[in-house]
């Protein structure tokens, strides 16, 4: 409301200013262009009246609506507060008899006529709220009536620009007018909020495509850069708007799902053809073609950046043969320079703000995966960094982080369907196998930003109701557990640079906790014992076999900051499983906590096998992994909250699982482990898993009545003063705390035995144990 009104007296302010300013210059000036001058000037004036009148109705009206509805809601909040002085309790049901309650006195309401009451005036809040919701939609529409559509560009004005930018001197009106014409091309911040969420947006005025394809294209590649470095050097706040403005119109430009008022929108083919050629490039490509080795040592390394400069400078000769190699070598230097170049423009075009469009992000996606297979292939002889051995640092990543905004992008590599059409064009693996296993400068983290957002998004998407980014999420989540469960695949990963070498969370670190974070989430699908989860039966592996998530459960292990990730979740999901055997009356709760288990526990064993080979460091390993595993993720608990309210319940045991005590019991201590790693006393299961139980109970029903077990429960400090569920700190006896949640669970008629049971047989499922089959559980 104050905004409003500030728009509708900086508008004043200027049109005033306006009329001061040109109010003499009629005195003297005069003739047809001058009277073509006051006439437009008189428009527009009469045209900022009449939207200035609109936004101060808008402010007034919101104003008043804001006080009708306040008003209506403290005349209900006094009828709920009457009621309740009367002895009664009110709900979303209505109004009933409280605790205590004795009866009305003559003459006053009774519950229904309270009731009553109350509905009249949340009625009335309702009528008021339509009545001013229909004043404001018309006011509103009146405000788009009376405002100018913005101006379409002339055909020249791309031309116009450039001449005027490159002419020597750029003016401070030179970037005023620039700055304005890529911000009439551009999108607002709820343009790009939409674009990201996958909309289409029709923001942009008639011609904007035309003025910004022939604003690049007369450019070029070059040319975008040698102005932004120009803009950068200016470094005033004109300039350096102008700078973002230009990198986040190549954003625009290139992006399908951006229209302009005609319906024209953007698309790779806008883009100029060198900027395509930079995406293309492969070793021997024919965009090389044009290329010219400098014949001269130091032309040849004015072409290079600084960081490859001084690489080459700071060892004797390095430079001169570089040049020598590159001569003798033309195609590679080509693809060299292709690649440096590359790295320079979409470092720079990553700092707009915007998304790029499907077709140029899966493109460079492509390209990284090529750059990072060229790299590897080092050493072979015959590839371009043989030939003239110069490091191009964070090459791939700064294609990777141009498209991690566009998150179908990521949903179309991680299927292989490139074009989005529901059809696999590629092999993903041939994508994904050179993405995952490069040894990238940044730890994999830009790499990883193709896989980390499905969990985020799955949330987001279902708090506002957009089933289509829904699906998408899930679908991506999917095709990246496949991925990452196949045999061939986890064997590499595994071992990333041939048998008996590091595995990815040694490697890439970063990517592995993006693939924890895009796939936590999803963990109930990993688990799909029912097999009647979001994803379809046997789309990841077969029924009752769960070999492929015992993979990728391994593959989180490898890195402690992912295994906790995954330990976080599968806790809280391990609450909801309990809370499912509360409500009942299915056993499911009771089995998919015990898989869910089994998974973790082998996952870890597992990482451990794999990377070392001594018995003693095995063990270590698992002893540490586990109790990172179990180190409380806040975030990552919010966010699964965030996915189903009923996950909400699961933050009071992770407040608990803070403490050592709790956290220790996920920690047994197994017998011959090299046999059988998972032979453990499940008592220390047993203790936790009843403690779950009985809290899920009590949020459900509240505390048992029986008194001799709330003492029980208040002599081993499980129930607090204040009638609060506490796991107890400490070191406490497993099996008493055992024993007294199995009886307070008695009082709700839940059997925590068959609970265990079901539990157990479902962990020995994954994780077979050695007991003999009537041996106690």
């Amino acid at each position: 409301m104050i905004s409003t009104e500030s728009v509708a007296t900086r508008l004043e302010d200027a049109r005033d200013s306006i009329h001061t300013s040109t109010n003499d210059l009629w005195s003297v000036w005069t003739g047809i262009a001058a009277d073509a001058a006051a006439d437009h000037l008189d428009r527009e004036r009469k045209s900022d009246t009449t939207i200035s009148y609109e936004l101060r109705e808008l402010a007034s009206a919101t104003r008043r609506a804001d006080e009708d509805l306040a008003h209506a809601a403290r005349v209900t909040l006094d009828r709920i507060a009457a009621a309740e002085r009367a002895g009664f309790t009110v709900d979303d049901g209505g109004v009933t008899a409280g605790p205590g309650f004795t009866g009305v006195y003559e003459g006053e309401p009774d519950a229904a006529a309270h009731w009553g009451m109350i509905r009249d005036a949340l009625r009335v809040i309702g009528e008021v709220d339509d009545d001013h919701a229909r004043r404001i939609t018309g006011i509103v529409s009146n405000l788009i009536d009376v405002t100018p559509s913005p101006a379409a560009f002339s055909p020249d004005e791309a031309a116009h620009d450039w001449a005027m930018l490159t002419d020597g001197t750029v003016t401070s009106e030179d970037l005023g007018r620039f700055t304005t014409n890529l911000a009439a091309a551009g999108l607002d911040p709820q343009s790009l909020d939409e674009l990201a969420k996958g909309k289409v947006v029709t923001a942009l005025p008639a011609g904007a495509f035309s003025y910004l394809e022939n604003l690049y294209g007369e450019a070029g590649a070059d040319g975008v850069m040698e102005l932004q470095r120009q803009l950068l050097a200016d470094g005033s706040t004109s300039a350096l708007g102008a700078r973002d403005s230009l990198a986040s119109g190549i954003l625009a430009l290139s992006n399908e799902h951006v229209r302009d008022v005609d319906d024209e929108r953007g698309g790779w083919d806008r883009l100029p053809q060198d900027v395509r050629d930079l995406v293309e490039a492969r070793p021997g490509a024919v965009q090389l073609d044009g290329y010219r080795v400098p014949p001269t040592l130091s032309a040849f390394m004015d072409t290079l950046p600084p960081d490859i400069r001084g690489e080459l400078e700071s060892e004797p000769g390095a430079a001169a043969s570089a040049h020598r190699n590159a001569l003798a070598n033309p195609g590679d230097a080509a693809y060299i320079d292709s690649v440096i170049r590359g790295r320079e423009f979409w470092e720079f075009v990553g700092t707009g703000n915007g998304t790029p469009g499907a077709e140029l992000g899966t493109k460079l996606v492509e390209s990284a995966a090529s750059q990072a297979s060229v790299i590897d292939a080092t050493g072979s002889g015959t590839g371009p960094y043989d030939t003239i051995p110069i490091t191009v640092g964070h090459a791939g990543e700064s294609m990777l982080d141009v498209t991690s905004s566009n998150h179908d992008v990521s949903a179309r590599i991680l299927a292989g369907d490139l074009n989005g059409d529901g059809i696999p064009e590629v092999q993903r693996d041939d994508i994904l196998t050179p993405l995952f296993t490069h040894a990238w400068d940044d730890g994999g983290e830009s790499a990883g930003r193709l896989t980390n957002w499905m969990t985020h998004e799955l949330g987001d998407a279902r708090a506002g109701g957009d089933t289509a980014r829904v699906d998408r999420a899930e679908f991506a989540a999917l095709n990246l557990s496949q991925y990452l469960a196949h045999e061939e695949n986890f064997d590499r990963l595994m071992d990333v640079h041939g048998e008996n070498t590091s595995n990815i969370g040694e490697v890439n670190p970063g990517l592995v906790r993006a693939f924890a974070d895009g796939l936590h989430g999803y963990i109930p699908e990993l688990v799909r014992a029912d097999n009647v989860g979001d994803w379809k039966q046997n789309s990841l592996e077969s029924p009752n076999s769960n070999e492929a998530a015992r993979r990728i459960f391994t593959l989180m292990a490898t890195d402690q900051e992912s295994s906790a990730t995954f330990g976080s979740a599968a806790t809280a999901f391990g609450r909801y499983y309990a809370d499912d055997f509360v409500e009942g009356p299915s056993y499911l709760g009771a089995s998919n906590a015990g898989r869910l288990q089994a998974l973790l526990d082998t996952g870890i064993y597992n990482a451990g096998r794999e990377m070392f080979d001594d018995r003693a460091r095995i063990d270590e390993f698992v002893q540490q992994r586990r109790e990172d595993t179990f180190n409380t993720n806040y975030t990552v608990i919010r966010n699964l909250v965030a996915l189903d309210p009923r996950l909400s319940g699961t933050v009071g045991l992770l407040m608990d699982i803070n403490s050592t005590s709790i956290r220790d019991t996920f920690v047994p201590a197994f017998e011959d482990p090299e046999a059988t790693p998972f032979t453990g006393d499940f008592s220390r299961y047993s203790a936790p898993n009843a403690y779950n139980l009985l809290e899920n109970a009590v949020g459900r029903y509240g505390l048992p009545q029986d008194p001799e077990v709330i003492a029980n429960l208040g002599d081993l400090n499980l129930l607090g003063s204040d009638g609060t569920l506490t796991y107890p700190s400490g070191n406490p006896p497993l099996d008493a705390i055992t024993g007294a949640a199995d009886r307070a669970l008695e009082n709700y008629k839940i059997n925590f035995s068959t609970f265990r049971e079901y539990y157990i047989d479902a962990y020995g499922s994954i994780a077979p144990t050695n007991r003999e089959p009537n041996a106690p559980r």
